[in-house]
């Protein structure tokens, strides 16, 4: 019995309200197969799916990142940075 191999990507986006995407798709799932073969024709094949399905995910999400623009940047809250003082304070300890 062979098996056919691939490598499977899959993302669910939620966009904020508001934002089109359009021609954008936010669930997708992408196969991008992997050959058998020798161990050198099935690691060959496996870098190429590999390189591929980041190619395609970068421009898919980049897409993505451009059509919400700055919709988000307020949903991550920042975490406040040590002061040199409190640094010191531990140290003393």
């Amino acid at each position: 019995l062979a098996m056919s191999r691939s490598i499977t990507i899959a993302y669910h986006l939620h966009p904020p309200e508001g934002v089109a995407g359009e021609g954008l798709s936010s669930t997708k799932t992408q196969e991008f197969p992997v050959s058998g073969g020798d161990q050198k024709e099935y690691y060959e094949s496996l870098r190429s799916a590999i390189n591929e399905a980041k190619s395609k995910l970068g421009e898919e999400l980049t897409a993505w990142r451009d059509a919400v623009g700055n919709k988000e940047q307020g949903k991550e809250k920042t975490v406040p940075m040590k002061s040199e003082d409190d640094e010191d304070e531990s140290d003393e300890e």
